[in-house]
């Protein structure tokens, strides 16, 4: 007969011997490893989810901040076309050059809608304030010889333009300029000046040189005229033709806003053409000038405030609109 009898239990079994440790220890490492792999996809997925909402957000933000920035660009533009069509229109007085700017303002903002209601945008453009002044213009061969004075005690100048004829320049070198060229003398308040001179330099081009309190200038520019009746000499754009001529406008002059300076052309006689410059006085609405039979009134400045609202975007701020003027 078959023996069913229960032998005595198995002390490893019930105690644990090295084998059930080793088995334990197995099944802890795999336990571990699980736990482990588990949090490192966890992270993993995190950080993806992470990087996705960051890269969403940041493109909404870019495509935000161009939309802005081209209603702004183009409400700066037409207010700065606005106001050089009005003063080139020579109003009567500045209360007609504010009211030709605000009564433009207003169909520019009628125009500006129009155009982004169409995508789904909706902007008003309003002028919050004007700045007046002078726009000067005249011939150099109607002007003193000797000098003359452009703009006196002005704070900002912008669109100064001389148009000089290059067959009526008198030729000379840079030594030579201080008594020889025609130029323009910028004085400031604290008694420093700069003087930009234009010249016959070499082969007929038209040169242009600058000089410190007097002192003997250095050449920056010159031109060919290549057939050309004239040269525009850029003074508030730094351009010398269609060149750009950087360094003629004396920065640190024309950045203190409380600084008055004044702008004077000297031995005209040595130069024929045409200068163009609007200027902001320090005081009073208007500059004063010799070219008085020429000077203006004038806007020189305006601010507009600007609101553009989309789903997604609110765009709210306050313009100044200078156009022409030189960053200070």
């Amino acid at each position: 007969m078959a023996d069913v009898s229960l032998g005595p239990p198995d002390r490893d079994r019930l105690f644990g011997g090295d084998g059930a440790r080793e088995a334990d220890r197995a099944q802890l490492l795999l336990v571990a490893g699980l736990v482990m792999a588990v949090s490192l996809v966890t992270l993993v997925v995190l950080l993806n989810a992470t990087i996705y909402s960051e890269n969403v957000a940041t493109r909404g933000i870019e495509s935000a901040d161009g939309e802005a920035l081209e209603v702004r660009a183009t409400a700066v533009g037409g207010a700065g076309e606005l106001i050089g069509a009005t003063n080139r229109a020579e109003p009567a007085n500045h209360s007609e050059a504010n009211e030709r700017v605000e009564s433009g303002v207003e169909d520019l903002d009628a125009e500006i809608s129009r155009s982004y209601a169409e995508r789904g945008g909706v902007t008003h453009l309003n002028l919050s304030s004007v700045e007046n002044g002078s726009r000067v213009t005249g011939e150099l061969g109607a002007v003193d010889p000797n000098a003359s004075l452009l703009a006196g005690n002005v704070t900002r100048t912008r669109g100064f333009v001389i148009d000089v004829d290059p067959d009526s320049l008198n030729e000379t070198d840079p030594a030579g300029a201080v008594d020889d060229a025609f130029h323009v003398d910028l004085n400031d308040s604290t008694g420093g000046s700069r003087q930009v001179y234009v010249y016959d330099g070499t082969d007929g081009n038209v040169t242009v040189a600058v000089g410190e309190n007097g002192s003997a200038p250095t050449a920056l520019c010159e031109t060919p005229p290549d057939g050309r009746s004239r040269v525009a000499v850029d003074l508030t754009g730094e351009r010398l033709g269609d060149r750009p001529c950087p360094g003629i406008w004396p920065r640190g002059l024309v950045a203190p806003d409380d600084d008055d300076y004044t702008v004077t052309l000297v031995n005209a006689s040595s130069a024929g053409g045409e200068v163009t410059a609007t200027a902001r006085p320090a005081s009073g609405d208007s500059v004063s000038t010799d070219l008085a039979a020429t000077a203006t009134a004038a806007v020189y400045e305006a601010t507009i405030e600007l609101r553009y609202r989309t789903a997604e975007l609110r765009f709210e701020t306050a313009v100044r609109v200078a156009p022409g003027e030189p960053d200070a």
